[in-house]
């Protein structure tokens, strides 16, 4: 495997504690792993060989992380001057119909405002291959010992909402460029229509994963409304009408207690779709007696800075347990169901804190592990 040879300043890995699993701190940079995994990479450790390959053998698309297009800025925000010649073999493919995914990792203060604006249009005036721009915030752990990084806040992350809706509406407009949700949730606005996103080609580098999550939970909770016809006395089961030739029997035994355990970004996004659960809930045609609640975890592992759910650990869940008053904890354990998100587990089925699913079932025997999608996140709510 390729691996990098910058010295970025906003470099996550750098910003890990001591003692996790070794591989966690391997920085790849592997055009294959990029072309077969979409990790990003900065095209900084290509050497003729490499360019060769990809163009014979057609590897498309990549996904770049591209940052900036001024070079002082480049410099440093890669920590070195060999990162320039990424610009010339990025023309290479583009002239050779490699098509491109761009990621600008946004620093405030180093690469956004106008630089992030020249950088726009230097990717929109000189290529024709690029798929899509993704713009994502700098994450900052309590591990970070740069003094140049900053977190966005509520009114920067306004601002450059603005700047990015307003460059949208160019004229000479014709690169899809999307921003991460963290940064709508910072400012707390609405996220893009979902028709916007296209074909959410940047959905695993967090960007369009909310607008999709609500789109799907919506749909299929149409669906949910629609097909449950009857109730069945005693129990309160209800009928779930699967296909035209049968149906399922839900709610065998309510009422049914379910706490979902959520990042703090997502928290919001969660609780808003329980509420049009509940909608459906309070129905006195139904009565499904459903008894749900969101908490968020916050992340102490890495400092309480970090906020989305892919990062939590089993250290977390545990400080969420332990920080639990008495009454919160008799309350907890009349849940007859808790989910859990299961991005929190990489494809071998470890945390970053290197524990497996069974750890948390030592806690609880009723955690359920969801994908971060509407529809399995509603099939665990009413058992379909």
């Amino acid at each position: 495997m390729k691996k990098c040879c910058n010295k970025c300043i906003f470099c996550f890995i750098n910003q890990l504690p001591e003692n996790l699993r070794s591989s966690l701190y391997i920085k790849d940079d592997d055009y294959l792993e990029s072309f077969q995994y979409g990790n990003f990479i900065t095209l900084t450790n290509l050497n003729k060989k490499d360019i060769e390959n990809i163009l014979k053998y057609k590897l498309s698309p990549l996904y770049v992380s591209f940052h900036s297009a001024n070079d002082n800025v480049r410099n440093i925000l890669f920590g070195n001057k060999t990162n320039k010649r990424a610009s010339d073999i990025l023309r290479i493919f583009d002239l050779n119909n490699i098509k491109v995914h761009i990621q600008i990792v946004l620093c405030p203060g180093i690469n956004d405002e106008d630089d992030l604006l020249n950088t726009l249009n230097f990717l929109n005036n000189n290529f024709k291959n690029i798929l899509s721009i993704g713009i994502v915030p700098v994450g900052i752990t309590d591990y970070n010992k740069n003094p140049m990084l900053f977190q966005f806040g509520k009114e920067s992350s306004r601002r450059l909402i603005e700047i990015i809706n307003n460059y949208n509406k160019k004229e000479n407009y014709k690169k899809n460029i999307f921003l991460s949700d963290e940064f709508y949730i910072i400012a707390g606005q609405d996220f893009p229509e979902y028709k916007s996103y296209g074909d959410f080609d940047q959905m695993e580098n967090g960007i369009g994963l909310c607008r999709n999550f609500i789109y799907e939970s919506e749909c299929y909770l149409k669906k949910i409304s629609k097909n449950i016809i009857t109730s069945i006395p005693p129990g309160n089961k209800f009928l779930y009408n699967i296909s035209e030739g049968g149906s399922k029997e839900i709610f065998k035994n309510c009422p049914k207690n379910i706490l979902i355990l959520t990042s703090e970004y997502f928290f919001e996004v969660i609780t808003g779709q329980i509420e049009k659960i509940k909608k459906i809930n309070n129905k006195k045609t139904l009565n499904l007696n459903l008894n749900l609640k969101v908490n968020y975890i916050k992340n102490y592992f890495f400092g309480g800075n970090v906020k989305v759910a892919g990062l939590l650990t089993y250290y977390d869940f545990i400080c969420w347990n332990n920080n639990l008053d008495n009454v919160n904890k008799k309350e907890f354990e009349k849940y007859d169901k808790i989910i859990i998100p299961n991005v929190i587990f990489n494809k071998d089925g470890l945390t970053l804190d290197n524990k497996i699913k069974n750890d948390f079932l030592n806690i609880y025997e009723n955690i359920k592990f969801i994908d971060p999608d509407g529809k399995s996140f509603l099939k665990e709510i009413f058992e379909l």
